[in-house]
């Protein structure tokens, strides 16, 4: 079964994970699988679509074809799979202001809804994203992203029965979260004195309430695990938007897998990952963040069972090998 992802420009980020690691893991299965990054420019799109060559399945990575382009995918595919992958069909809150965002936002919207139906299955990563899916798509998987429980380890924190000395370690590494929510937070616990540090990895200084708590760094190549593996608790603050509601739990899960206990909003792709209370804890209101950062910093156990559950989850079911199995499965179902 020759099967072929297509990316959209500049949008790696999440496809290294729910595209490069399947390809990848999938070769290694002697299986016939590529992935093409479908440029953005008019004129160099025209030309990738006509030179594409058959496939016996092509997966839509988050790409939103125009009518003519998915007519020529189904005469060069047996089937057509769309990986949603995050909430495809609209914008952050932020990016929403003025007519032309809600334009763009309309497009998106119709395009998303041709895309699922003209698909043969729609393969997503939550319940928020299947329920969006579904408006127009019968055939509808959940998916999780997949993590390389090899490469994505927890640091010192989990070894032993003995919990470190000194302040604990506080994390924030997400992308698109709530800095809002994230300067009330740091703000509110700042004052806890030498109980806990924060350390913050953005590509922007972070200047909020109690910076002289908080030890900040850009993102390094090659640094992500170790950073992840510096954190005990993890923070995912995220907007409480339509887009943010069907977000990615790749945030989450890369904390979880790390041995960071997380604490995120309730709401997007940490809903279907965390079991609240057991190996993470999920907020409603602003005043629990500080309630749950405090109760896991000042219980050393309790931080190291949460953050043992977290990681015994993720091997078990976010693993690369088991999710890969899942999604051939579910390609091979369509034959």
């Amino acid at each position: 079964m020759k099967t072929v992802f297509l990316v959209p420009q500049g949008e790696r980020g999440h496809a290294a994970f729910r595209v490069d690691a399947h390809v990848a893991a999938g070769r290694a299965l002697g299986r016939d699988v590529s992935a093409l990054t479908v440029p953005a420019a008019p004129l160099a799109r025209f030309v990738f679509f006509r030179r594409l060559g058959r496939a016996d399945v092509i997966v839509i990575h988050r790409e939103l074809p125009s009518e003519s382009e998915l007519r020529i995918l189904r005469r060069l595919a047996s089937r057509i799979v769309y990986d949603v992958a995050d909430a495809a069909w609209t914008l952050p809150q932020s990016r929403l202001d003025g007519m032309m965002a809600r334009r763009s936002v309309g497009r998106s919207a119709r395009s998303f809804a041709r895309v699922c139906a003209e698909a043969d299955l729609c393969l997503v990563e939550n319940m928020a994203q299947a329920k969006a899916a579904a408006r127009f798509q019968e055939r509808v998987s959940i998916l999780p992203t997949p993590l390389d429980t090899d490469v994505y380890t927890p640091g010192s924190a989990l070894d032993g029965d003995v919990p470190g000395c000194g302040p604990v370690r506080v994390g924030w590494m997400v992308s698109g979260g709530d800095r809002q929510c994230l300067a009330e937070i740091v703000g509110g616990l700042s004052g806890r004195g030498g109980c806990i540090q924060f350390f913050i990895v953005s590509d922007e200084p972070y200047e909020g309430p109690g910076k002289d708590f908080v030890f900040w760094s850009r993102p390094e190549p090659g640094r992500e695990v170790a950073a992840l593996q510096d954190m005990e608790i993890g923070l995912a603050p995220y907007p409480d938007d339509e887009y943010s509601q069907a977000g990615s739990g790749l945030d989450a899960l890369r904390y979880m897998a790390c041995g960071a206990v997380v604490v995120a909003s309730d709401r997007g792709g940490a809903v279907d990952l965390v079991d609240h209370g057991i190996d993470g804890f999920l907020v409603r209101d602003t005043e629990d963040w500080a309630r749950h950062v405090l109760r896991l910093a000042e219980d050393a156990a309790l931080r190291r069972d949460m953050a043992r559950a977290a990681r015994d989850k993720v091997v078990g079911k976010y693993g690369l090998e088991t999710v890969s199995a899942q999604l051939w499965d579910a390609l091979e179902s369509l034959r």
